[in-house]
């Protein structure tokens, strides 16, 4: 027995529908964008910036409750010297490549389902925008739409996999 009638959703699957939709409409209007700016065609450039930043809202809206996050918070008093360079034993900040790569690994989580579903979203990011612009060249709209939908993927996968939040 159901508690709740046939015409109602739930709200997760509400959520689930308004990120895949908005970013659905970024992926799209993604794609297009890059193929209409290779072309010179710069009023639909415009147009599809637009379009993908609503749809990335409409996304966030869904997952978060809000269109854009409020960051205004305490922030952290930085001491600079004299060149506006920062002081501190930051890692990467003597610019040893152990040093980055410590900074790098500082980055994943520490938990290592986290971090390595961390990375995969990074990877398939990346695959991404090497797909999208592949098919950008070869003036493909529909098939632009799976790289930049991978590349959009990635990034909640990996921003999932970091914060516990879809966006």
């Amino acid at each position: 027995m159901s508690t709740m009638s046939e015409t109602q959703t739930s709200p997760a699957v509400g959520q689930l529908l308004g990120v895949v939709v908005g970013l659905a409409i970024t992926a799209m209007s993604m794609s297009s964008g890059f193929i209409w700016a290779s072309q010179g065609r710069l009023p639909l450039v415009y147009v599809a910036g637009f379009l993908s930043w609503t749809g990335y809202l409409i996304a966030h809206k869904a997952a978060t409750g809000v269109f854009v996050d409020d960051v205004a918070g305490p922030t952290a008093e930085v001491e600079t010297t004299e060149d506006g360079n920062q002081t501190g034993d930051s890692p990467g900040s003597d610019g040893s490549l152990s040093m980055a790569l410590s900074k790098l690994r500082s980055i994943a989580p520490e938990d290592t389902k986290r971090a390595v579903g961390f990375v995969l979203g990074i990877a398939i990011l990346v695959s991404g925008i090497a797909i999208l612009a592949w098919y950008v060249r070869q003036e493909n709209h529909l098939l632009g739409n799976v790289g930049s939908g991978l590349f959009l993927g990635g990034y909640v996968i990996a921003h999932y996999f970091d914060s516990q939040k879809l966006l």
